[in-house]
């Protein structure tokens, strides 16, 4: 089954292939007219120059009709608002773009404070980024690279994010909720004894 496109393509070609057959039968009518030895064949083959050339002039016209109709469709598209992404796409590119990003900061960073200050900032402009309408409409990579020249980081790192490593793995916070053991810390070795408390005497 023909898509749209493929119609206008078609109705194209049969429109370009009529205006050449036409014009080249108006030509071959206006001789015949130019060479008429009475003028009964003079009027004959006036009449059918102007037949002819009238079906030439009205296939331009619709030539025309077409192309304006084709370029209205591809303003009408290109302005199109894009489609909302499902709250999967959101999740997924998200999830994606944080690792690929994360790899190329803690790639290229020179220090590890350095890279946590470039993922915290990351991390709020991707938050923000996120309830965007569009914010799955470029591709992948593109949105990949986009980011990290924003902050700095170079394009090919961008583009090679799969082949680097996983950055480290943050250290475990501990959890304030566990309850503290029943026995005390014991002092560092070097920590000084401490002296007995005098007993009272009463």
């Amino acid at each position: 089954m023909s898509t749209l496109p493929d119609m206008a393509e078609r109705h194209a070609r049969v429109l370009a292939r009529l205006t050449e057959m036409g014009l080249a039968l108006a030509e071959r009518t206006f001789e015949d007219a130019q060479a008429a030895e009475t003028p009964a064949e003079r009027i004959e083959a006036v009449k059918a120059f102007h037949t002819v050339s009238r079906s030439v002039r009205q296939c331009v016209a619709l030539e025309a009709r077409l192309a304006r109709q084709q370029a209205q469709d591809l303003a009408e598209a290109a302005a199109a608002p894009p489609r909302k992404p499902s709250g999967v796409e959101r999740h997924r590119r998200i999830n994606t773009v944080r690792d690929a990003v994360t790899r190329v900061i803690w790639h290229e960073a020179e220090t590890d404070d350095t890279a946590a200050w470039l993922e915290e900032a990351f991390e709020e402009g991707l938050s923000k980024a996120f309830t965007r309408d569009d914010f799955c409409a470029e591709p992948l990579d593109d949105h990949i690279a986009r980011l990290c020249l924003q902050m700095g980081l170079p394009e090919e790192a961008a583009l090679n994010w799969r082949d680097l490593p996983d950055p480290p793995e943050p250290d475990p916070i501990p959890d304030d909720d566990d309850p503290p053991g029943d026995e005390a810390p014991s002092p560092p070795p070097d920590a000084a004894t401490p002296e007995p408390r005098p007993q009272s005497s009463a």
